[in-house]
């Protein structure tokens, strides 16, 4: 183990996150955390996750709990996933390739944004992970479609698009505009057609979406507000969870992000419906902090925090947890899952 892997090692998510600061400058900083506007959306996601509470089972005699499991037809070792994120380069000169490094360390899945430093390809040749890549809503749907052709051949195991990229990202007041437009179901259904990969959609918050997704032929789609960059004074990703899980029936794999930073927070959504977690900013102050290896500390650190969990809440596979766990939501209106 070389001293950076040790020192890194000891370092809790506070630590992380601290030294990831002094790394960045001060504005990537402001724009790796930041949120739209007032920011009660990005706030609302930690609110409504600490609202929701496990319940400790301890005579049972489990002594392992199995984290690996299948997502968009790929084997992991964790349900927590990397969640896409743009021009890395700005936060570690190695970017999405150090952040593949660190996932491949981690047996996990990656997701890839249409703004990165590198290609699909040259992330691929970095490190040999389940590579997932998401587009934009482009207004040019000729180059969405092509450069979807291009992360096909360049191996990924997925592709799909960021839904709710279509107004751009504002930080506070400061609106970052993008070349892009919303879709239509037609449309979605159309673009899918181009490609023989699993297909997701990435944005949805609505039980109404998630049905038109399905029937737009969508194999996977992510619960998500974008980290409350996009849309000031919304809901919480964890709070539409159970009626989105509901409404598509197991008709497609339903993913999740926004505001998880512990194991604990994992298994909450697990424990909802959701079959893994997309983490992002984590993983940002992870790969600020110590490149490859500090992506790889997020992501083992998270995952040590969901085996102990399950251990402590009688859970002893991931693939089944909202069949096994005892969790009980106070604060917002969603189904009591006590078992």
């Amino acid at each position: 183990m070389s001293s950076e892997e040790a020192w890194v090692e000891k370092m809790t998510l506070e630590e992380i996150k601290a030294a990831a600061e002094k790394n960045m400058k001060p504005e990537v900083w402001d724009w790796v955390n930041g949120a739209t506007e007032t920011g009660l959306t990005f706030e609302r996601n930690r609110w409504a996750l600490e609202r929701v509470c496990l319940k400790l089972r301890l005579l049972h005699g489990l002594q392992t709990a199995n984290t690996r499991l299948n997502i968009l037809g790929h084997e992991v070792e964790t349900p927590i996933i990397v969640a896409p994120f743009a021009n890395m380069v700005r936060v570690h000169p190695e970017a999405e390739r150090a952040i593949a490094l660190g996932a491949a360390k981690s047996g996990a899945m990656m997701f890839l944004g249409a703004v990165s430093t590198y290609s699909a390809e040259q992330v691929g040749e970095a490190a040999s992970i389940p590579l997932v890549w998401m587009g934009e809503p482009f207004k040019d749907r000729a180059r969405l479609v092509r450069l979807m052709h291009e992360a096909e051949k360049a191996g990924c195991c997925a592709v799909g698009i960021c839904a709710d990229d279509f107004m751009g990202i504002k930080i506070k007041d400061r609106l970052l505009p993008l070349q892009n437009s919303p879709l239509s179901k037609e449309e979605i259904g159309e673009i899918r057609k181009e490609t023989s990969l699993p297909f997701v959609l990435k944005g949805i918050m609505t039980k109404e979406d998630a049905v038109e997704a399905a029937d737009a032929g969508v194999d996977a789609i992510v619960v998500s507000n974008h980290g409350g960059r996009v849309l000031d004074c919304g809901q919480a990703s964890i709070e539409v969870l159970p009626e989105i899980v509901r409404a598509v029936g197991g008709k497609i794999e339903v993913l999740i992000d926004g505001g998880f930073r512990r194991g604990t927070d994992v298994l909450k959504a697990l424990a909802l419906g959701a079959r893994g977690v997309l983490v992002g900013r984590p993983i940002c102050w992870g790969l600020a902090a110590a490149g490859a290896e500090g992506v790889a500390h997020i992501l083992q650190m998270m995952t040590g925090e969901l085996e102990r969990a399950m251990l402590l809440t009688n859970v002893p596979d991931v693939t089944n947890v909202s069949g096994q766990a005892a969790v009980v939501s106070v604060g917002f209106d969603i189904d009591s899952r006590v078992k």
